[in-house]
């Protein structure tokens, strides 16, 4: 799909069976065209109030200000009014046009990550937030593009009250702003915004490196070191801010020397009564004004073709983590490091540390690619798309990772539609019912970042509960046990083992305690990555 593609897409969903984006462009448009009639109407009413003034008592009487007095407070709530309508008619239209956009895109950007170990996946997780937002952005900004246009027009209307010539040269000025705000923007603001917007990811993912890590960061005293090392990062990030804030700040000096122009030129071309001149001039700056949706999207473009650029490229891509279904998926054979294993056998996968096991389990996961070669039915794990690994296995990894939510949040991502009672089963098969019944909330119980309260064990067994409710043909645990006393790891061991006798789940195992082993009926050793074999003896 190409930038352009996408674009069309996004514009064509915001307005998709919905008319939230014409109503947002609406009040965009009315409360240019407000607060354009408001400046003009304003001057030409404190102008006349001031000249009956000063002709004498009989002036002033005569002079009727309540008509423009209303009517200048009714602009005034129509601007509020329509302007707040923008923000929220426009949001909500970019929101909707997203939905689907937003979650094929994560997908995408998922099953990719989980191919390519030369990604960084927290980089690529920032620069896909960037995109999105970006993305949005032209939703959102969208209605600026017609109010200006609005605005631009109603002030050569005002503007001709005081001669021809006078709105030709507003019409004039008004037309040239967009070329000059793009050539600024070229050569002011658009490599410091790209600078800007790269250094920012990356400053977000060492962050996020650190953070990560910051238990141990704190516990051995590092954090002068982490912050030392970070600053070369900052300071190169609040650099290419400040050049793109000056630039900014550049672009809007000159828009207020073209606004200065703009009204001098009125003033020199128009014609008519004080009253009349006051409106015009007023007009004249307020339609100038009303160019700067031009100027903010120019200045907003260079990052949004970028990424568009990425997105794109993003678009094209033919993996995707699909919705997950609950159908009967049927379990296929699997070959590792030349070994066949037949669907619902029970296999340990053993070798010393550091030899690719546990590479070996994600890879079957979608999650990384594999360093030991292994096919389903014949066909590389590297050649499958991600989802159809997903469809057949269900994973238990060492390092679980848990949602900030509740204990029931955590257990019904394994799939659509399951039943208090399926939840309340899984926690038995693991040990954890006693537990759960313990807590305040039961199931309920928020959990904060991590798993928040629970144990590294507990965690281990509710990270178990979840692939056990995914109901796949083959199960992957790694470590299962790990950070369990003996008694409830003999249960577990027991529960799970019941468990897989009657649902025929196939299952691969990685542990470096004997206990877990008795679920297995062979072993299937695999040897240690070339790439970390010693070439040389150790001495």
């Amino acid at each position: 799909m190409s930038e352009r593609e996408l674009t069309d897409e996004l514009l064509a969903a915001a307005g998709a069976g919905s008319s939230r984006l014409r109503l947002a462009i609406a009040c965009a448009i009315l409360a240019s065209l407000a607060a354009i009639a408001l400046l003009g109407i304003s001057g030409w009413f404190l102008t006349s109030a001031a000249i009956a003034g000063a002709a004498g008592a009989a002036a002033v009487q005569a002079f009727n200000y309540l008509l423009p007095s209303a009517g200048i407070r009714f602009l005034a709530i129509v601007r509020t009014a329509a302007r707040y309508g923008e923000r929220l008619l426009g949001h909500e239209a970019a929101l909707r046009a997203m939905a689907e956009l937003r979650t094929r895109l994560f997908s995408r950007r998922a099953a990719e990550d989980s191919r390519k170990t030369s990604i960084d996946a927290r980089t690529a997780s920032a620069t896909l937030l960037d995109d999105i937002a970006a993305l949005e952005d032209i939703v959102m900004r969208r209605p600026a593009w017609f109010a200006g246009l609005a605005g631009c027009a109603v002030s050569v209307a005002f503007v001709s009250a005081a001669g021809v010539w006078a709105a030709i040269g507003q019409a004039a000025i008004l037309s040239i702003i967009p070329l000059i705000v793009r050539r600024l923007t070229a050569r002011l603001t658009d490599e410091p915004a790209r600078l800007c917007a790269r250094q920012a990811i990356e400053l977000r993912t060492q962050f996020s490196e650190f953070a990560a890590s910051r238990s141990e960061i704190a516990a051995y005293g590092l954090s002068p070191r982490i912050v030392e090392e970070m600053t070369p990062s900052w300071e190169a990030f609040e650099a290419s801010k400040q050049r793109l804030l000056r630039g900014e700040a550049m672009i809007a000096a000159v828009l207020s020397g073209w606004m200065a122009l703009a009204v001098g030129l009125v003033f020199v071309l128009g014609e008519g009564s004080a009253a009349i001149m006051a409106m015009a001039l007023l007009a004249s700056g307020a339609g100038v004004e009303a160019m700067t949706g031009f100027t903010r999207n120019s200045l907003r473009q260079s990052g949004i073709e970028q990424s568009l650029s990425r997105l794109g490229e993003l678009s094209k891509s033919r993996n995707v983590a699909l919705k997950y279904e609950v159908r009967k998926s049927s379990a296929e054979r699997l070959s590792i490091a030349g070994h066949t294993i037949e669907p619902g056998e029970r296999v340990a996968i053993t070798g010393i540390s550091g030899s690719g096991k546990t590479r070996l389990i994600e890879a079957l996961a979608g999650m990384r690619e594999a360093a030991h070669p292994a096919a389903m039915h014949g066909v590389e794990i590297s050649e499958l798309p991600a989802d159809r690994l997903r469809r057949q296995f269900a994973l238990a990894p060492q390092e679980p990772m848990l949602l900030v939510g509740t204990i029931e949040d955590n257990l019904r991502v394994a799939a659509p539609g399951l039943t208090m009672a399926q939840l309340v089963e899984a926690i038995r098969i693991t040990c954890l019912e006693e537990r759960v019944r313990t807590m305040p909330d039961g199931l309920f119980t928020w959990l904060g970042a991590e798993g928040g309260f629970l144990s590294g064990g507990e965690r281990k067994r509710l990270s178990l509960a979840r692939a056990l409710l995914a109901r796949r043909p083959w199960l992957l645990l790694d470590e299962p046990t790990e950070g369990l006393d003996a008694q409830t790891e003999a249960q577990v061991i027991s529960n799970l083992g019941t468990w897989l006798d009657q649902t025929g789940t196939g299952l691969l195992l990685v542990s470096h305690r004997p206990e877990p082993f008795s679920l297995t009926s062979r072993s299937l050793p695999i040897h240690a990555l070339e790439c970390c074999k010693p070439t040389a003896p150790v001495t």
